[in-house]
Formats: structure tokens, sequence, C-alpha cells
């Protein structure tokens, strides 16, 4: 029994002994007024189910995901009104509506309801993000209120949803790499052929294997044809992103995000670039990620959906480094593989581990600087000045507006 209730019936008491029909009236309204609250205090969040659905939970940067809230009375009791407190992470936007700040501190998707008895109501929105990331969405905070419309009940129910937003990617140009014989991809200049990739047919030659002799060529043709194949160089590149964008100890700094998200929009669209051109790319960071290893990696793969994977752990990847890019170089010395070609993709001065990068070429792995910051020419030359090659890379605009990148 509340307070108010105990008052009540000591005032209805008094009232009968002292015969005063005012004070027994008063109290018999104040009585049956807690018993309205008791039974909504009891019953009003009971049988209320509050589902919240995302239509997929990754994205693009720029993308939207379609969000549906339903909720559901579902019992006989109405409800003057009911709010739902949905939690949301640091960054997350909503097209129809501003969020608001919670009882608990942090932003939060606001609705409410007013629910007749065993009512449903469904309603949709549309959910993005500032910047790339992982986001989520809940718990959910309800409350409900009485005929009063005073609040009756409140609890926090629990239930996550989560969401990747990947970086945007725009348009880049072909990342020239040095050729290697014996891959097989298609090479700019070279004389080694790949046997898997058929070109075409040409006039036979004296000193050509019988071999090379395309049958059915040549007898559509009634002359000897041999068969031509595309030249070839390595598939495999490594993007080797340095997450740390100044110089100095890399617990010690701090970053610039807008400067951080242009260098992921980069590694975004090289990717996808080198992916195009027919390469097998992977990525190796120094970054958190959501995993207990200090470091980020997916092998090089041409498989279906190896882009896609790449770009959830762009998504995943923090702004702070988890180790020095130094350590990263050495890891990838040990498990790549002979003859992948390592891009560096750097907003800093490399010259802390050149040295580093020139073991990693004498160990069969081509290496190429691309420095991206804004001093990109120098720390270009002074790749070059090492014995490494060096390219620069930049977008047209800031990174939420750019239209294509430019790679000199």
């Amino acid at each position: 029994m509340t307070g108010t209730g105990f008052l009540a019936i000591l005032l209805l008491l008094a009232g009968v002994v002292l015969e005063a029909p005012v004070a027994v009236v008063l109290a018999i309204v104040i009585l049956l007024l807690e018993v309205v609250r008791a039974v909504w205090r009891r019953n009003g969040l009971r049988d209320v189910r509050y589902t919240r659905r995302l239509a997929r939970d990754r994205i693009t940067w720029g993308e939207e995901i379609d969000m549906t809230v339903e909720v559901w009375n579902r019992k006989g009791l109405p409800l003057a009104w009911l709010r739902a407190d949905d939690g949301t992470s640091p960054g997350v936007t909503v097209r129809e509506r501003p969020l608001v700040i919670g009882f608990h501190g942090g932003r939060v998707l606001r609705n409410a309801w007013t629910l007749a008895p065993f009512e449903k109501v469904v309603r949709r929105f549309h959910i993005g993000a500032e910047r790339r990331g992982v986001y989520e969405l809940g718990p959910v905070d309800l409350s409900v209120g009485d005929l009063f419309a005073h609040e009756a009940a409140a609890e926090q129910r629990p239930g996550l949803d989560r969401f990747l937003v990947r970086p945007r990617t725009v348009p880049a140009p072909p990342l020239h790499r040095r050729d290697i014989v014996g891959g097989t991809d298609r090479a700019r200049f070279g004389l080694a052929e790949d046997p898997a990739r058929f070109a075409g047919i040409r006039e036979y030659a004296p000193g050509d294997p019988l071999r090379r002799v395309h049958p059915l060529a040549s007898a559509r043709l009634g002359r000897p044809v041999v068969k031509v194949f595309e030249p070839s160089r390595d598939r495999e590149v490594l993007l080797a992103l340095d997450v740390q964008t100044r110089d100095g100890a890399a617990w010690e700094l701090p970053y610039d995000p807008e400067q951080v998200e242009s260098l992921f929009v980069i590694a975004a669209s090289l990717a996808r670039s080198l992916a195009a051109e027919g390469a097998a790319v992977g990525l190796a960071a120094a970054g958190y990620h959501g995993a207990e290893s200090r470091f980020a990696m997916i092998a090089p793969s041409s498989a279906p959906g190896g882009v896609e994977r790449l770009l959830d752990l762009l998504a995943r990847l923090s702004a702070h480094p988890s180790a020095p890019f130094e350590r990263l170089i050495a890891t990838i010395m040990r498990t790549t593989r002979s003859g992948t070609t390592v891009v560096v993709l750097t907003s800093r001065d490399p010259a802390p581990y050149l040295a580093h990068l020139r073991r990693l070429t004498q160990s069969g792995c081509p290496v190429m600087v691309v420095a991206c910051g804004d001093r990109a020419d120098a720390d270009a030359a002074r790749a070059r000045a090492s014995g490494l090659a060096a390219r620069t890379a930049a977008l047209d605009a800031p990174w939420p507006t750019a239209e294509r990148l430019g790679i000199a």
C-alpha cells in the first residue's frame, strides 16, 4: 500500500468517527484513484509487445536501412500513453525525427502512442549514420501512463540490433603494379603467357609447337592457326593500412577524424578498383576491430564476396592504432607468401618504417607506398629515395562529397 492510500484510509476512518461526509467522500475518491493507479502499475506493461526490425544489417555510408517498430497492446486494458525510448549509438541518424536525450544521458529514438485494448501500431523509419562504423540500437525503455496520464510503470527491455556502415567508395583509376611472371592477371607489357586466359588465334609460324595448334579453327579456315594467350602478372595484392595519421608514439597521439575517414575511403576505393582488375585483394591493419588479435588481417582472395568482407573489416576498424605499424610489417613478412604485392596506404611520413619495407621487398614481396596525406608528394619522394615504388592518392573533395580518387 502506498502512503497516499494509507492516509486515505485514515481520512475515511476519521470521517466515519466524526460523521463528516465530505471527508468520507474525499477518502473514497482518493482510494478509487489509488486502485486505478495500482491496476495500471501492475498490469500496464503486461502483454505489451515491442518489436524492432531492421531490413538489413550492413550498408555503405550514404545509404539508409529501413526499420520497422511495432507495438502491440495484447490485453483488454487501454493505455492512455505508452512511451518507448530506443537507445542508439553515437552517430546514428533517423531521417523522420531528431534523436533526444534519454533519462540515462544517451541519445534515444522516442516514440509515444495511445493504445486501445488489443491495438497494434506499426511505424517505419530510415536509419543511417554520420560515418562508417559499427552501430547499435537498443535496449528500449518502456513507460506507461494510467487513465489520468500519470506514469504508472516503467521497465527496460533488453535486445540489441547491430548494423555495419561500410566506408563509401568512389571511382579510382587502375593502380598499375610491377609485372611478375607466373601470375594470372593481365599485364600491360610482358612475354609470359597464361594458358588459362585464351585471347584468340593467329597464323601458324615455323617453330610453333604442335600443342598450340587450334584444330577446330584450323579445320574451319583450311589453314593452320595457333592459340594465343594473354600475358600474365601477379594477382595477389595486400593493402597495408597505416591508421596512424600523425608522427610519434601511437598511444599518445590524437587523430583527425576527417583525415582518418578520407584514408578509409581511399582504401575502400582502391580495393574495389583492384578487384575490378581481377586481382585478389587482402587487407592488413594495426587497429582494433572487435577481436582479440591486435592486427586485423584478411588474406588476399578473389573469391565471391571477398571485397565485401574487406569492407566489413574497414567498417569495424578503429581509428586508434593497436600497435606500431612496424610490428604489422613484421607480421606481414612472416605470414604473406612470396610474390604478393604489398600496397602501403599512409597519410604520414613513412620514414620510421622504410627500412622494414625494404626488408619486406627483399623477402620477395614487392612494395608500393601510396601517400595520402597533406604532404603526400614529399612522403612519396622520400619513399622513392629509399628505393621503393611510390604513388600519391587524393580525393577530389572532402570524403562525404568526393566524386573520384586521383592517383599520380
